[in-house]
């Protein structure tokens, strides 16, 4: 009975220590491709990139469940071509995380204003025929993506809206220039950094023992209801404290 205790402790301690090891190797990578532009440009050619409209991501329908499709840098680049725009578009898109064999994942907005074409917008029934899919509001798709990609396009959503809202210095009313990663943005002129924000918030269930207190908004899709929910306020020397805590740990 001891040997037996023995081996599954061990077994669990060996699975314990890999898990923590692969996610501490995660994170490295994305902190190195987050710093750096060139690793960043070259895990592109190797990447995947999850493309959305006008904040609305690209689904696929199947047995009653949405995909999210990827595309690779070459696929990315022929479709772009065929619309009539610069592959140097892709520089818009962001790092939104990597697998455990350190394929980066992208994330790219066809539908929002591009520094690098005048004609900015693409033409979303085209590109849906394209692509066979639909861009389908994210709180609508939410419940029938898996938990991957309900994440990955969440983070995705929310750092694509930051960027789109965050394209000049409030200091100096210049144009800011993201990174390759997408991690911050920079004034050329007065080189402030801006980081995206982060917003800490509290969700309670409020509950009698059998039943429990549900909300909605008319935003909401009809027949979903949700926890209550609110932003908390920190206080902006704690919040960078965080920052820097986890740039170091990282």
């Amino acid at each position: 009975m001891s040997l037996y205790c023995g081996i599954a402790c061990r077994r669990k301690f060996f699975w314990c220590y890999r898990l923590l090891s692969t996610y501490v190797t995660k994170t490295r990578y994305l902190f190195e491709l987050k710093e750096d532009d060139d690793a960043c440009k070259k895990a592109q050619q190797t990447g995947a990139f999850y493309l959305f409209h006008s904040l609305a991501p690209l689904l696929q329908t199947s047995a009653h469940q949405y995909l999210a499709p990827r595309h690779s840098l070459l696929e990315l680049e022929r479709l772009l071509g065929k619309f009539g725009q610069d592959a140097q578009r892709i520089e818009d898109s962001v790092l939104i995380g990597c697998s455990e064999q350190q394929e980066a994942w992208f994330a790219l907005d066809l539908g929002l204003d591009s520094s690098f074409s005048i004609s900015a917008s693409l033409h979303k029934p085209e590109m849906e025929t394209e692509l066979k899919g639909s861009f389908i509001e994210l709180r609508k798709a939410l419940f029938q993506l898996n938990a991957r990609d309900a994440s990955l396009l969440s983070t995705a959503q929310a750092l694509l809206r930051w960027h789109d809202a965050h394209q000049f210095c409030s200091r100096s009313g210049q144009p800011t220039k993201k990174n390759m990663a997408g991690s911050k943005r920079v004034c050329p002129s007065n080189n402030i950094i801006y980081y995206p924000q982060m917003a800490p918030v509290v969700i309670t269930l409020v509950s009698d023992g059998t039943r429990c207190l549900l909300a909605r908004q008319s935003s909401f899709p009809k027949g979903m209801y949700s926890a209550l929910a609110g932003f908390c306020d920190i206080d902006p020397g704690e919040l960078e404290r965080i920052r820097d805590s986890c740039l170091v740990q990282s």
